[in-house]
């Protein structure tokens, strides 16, 4: 996705840490869960040949809520900004108001401009290989094509590290300016696109901040909804999913949204 409009988008800090998790690792999943069979449902039926990949942790019992294919490969599309935000995190010592103005406008309005010039001031796919190495991701590889960062891949287990890092590794300050910025996704992107798919609308009364991905990589198109969620306890949850070209983002978005909807039952 191409964003037509840059801002710099200044979001105040409430100064709770609501995001906070103390896991190191998550217990498996234990047997079959039915609430997964009706979330594949929900986008086969929609057609368009769809891949899906799946995956909820709980944050306060450290315990895998369902997994399904989730060490399977798909592309991040603009899930990788999280790795570009822990990146520069990582790779300044005090955080400017310019760091924290485009970290906040690239994960709210899901700014591709200022992604894109983060990616390449951080060396491009360098980005990915050092997270890959700092967070012990298993699947993780950077785009074939260098400045395709968006085509970056990854899996719906290895999202669920991203956002156990960020629940426990970070420190206080980085985690708030984080996840402030995810809890104050407009439904409108920077590019227009409605980023209210999947986790928002298919959560409705739960408390959420999100990192949503869509756009194209290769011959397939990815729609991605992923994020902290609290809907009686604390849960990252992880929905990544590929479908042929000739699907139309409507399409897409009401699929991944009813699965959301389908996967509400796990959680507590």
């Amino acid at each position: 996705m191409i964003a037509v409009l840059a801002a710099v988008v200044v979001v105040l800090r409430t100064g709770s840490d609501e995001w906070r998790s103390r896991c190191t690792e998550f217990t498996p999943v234990a047997g079959e869960v039915p609430a997964v069979q009706k979330a594949r449902q929900a986008l086969v039926s929609a057609g368009h040949d769809p891949v899906l990949s799946m995956e909820i942790v709980d944050l306060d019992t450290c315990a895998t809520v369902l997994s399904w294919k989730g060490d399977l490969v798909q592309p991040t599309a603009s899930v990788v900004k999280l790795l570009i935000a822990l990146d520069l995190l990582q790779r300044t010592s005090t955080n400017s108001d310019d760091v924290e103005n485009d970290i906040t406008a690239m994960l709210t309005r899901s700014d591709d401009g200022v992604a894109s010039r983060l990616w390449q001031h951080g060396g491009g796919s360098e980005i990915v290989t050092r997270q890959v190495k700092a967070l012990g991701l298993r699947h993780t590889r950077p785009p074939a094509v260098a400045g395709q960062w968006g085509s970056t891949v990854t899996s719906a287990s290895d999202v669920s590290r991203v956002y156990r890092h960020i629940a426990g590794a970070l420190e206080a300050e980085d985690r708030e300016l984080l996840t402030t910025a995810m809890a104050a996704a407009p439904r409108a992107a920077a590019d227009g696109v409605d980023q209210y798919f999947g986790i928002p609308s298919g959560l409705p009364g739960a408390t959420w901040a999100v990192k949503q991905g869509w756009g194209s990589s290769g011959d397939r198109r990815v729609l991605n909804s992923t994020g902290f969620v609290k809907l009686g306890r604390t849960y990252a949850v992880t929905l990544l999913s590929s479908w042929r070209k000739d699907v139309d983002l409507a399409t897409m978005s009401a699929a991944l949204t009813k699965a959301v909807e389908a996967l509400r039952g796990s959680l507590a």
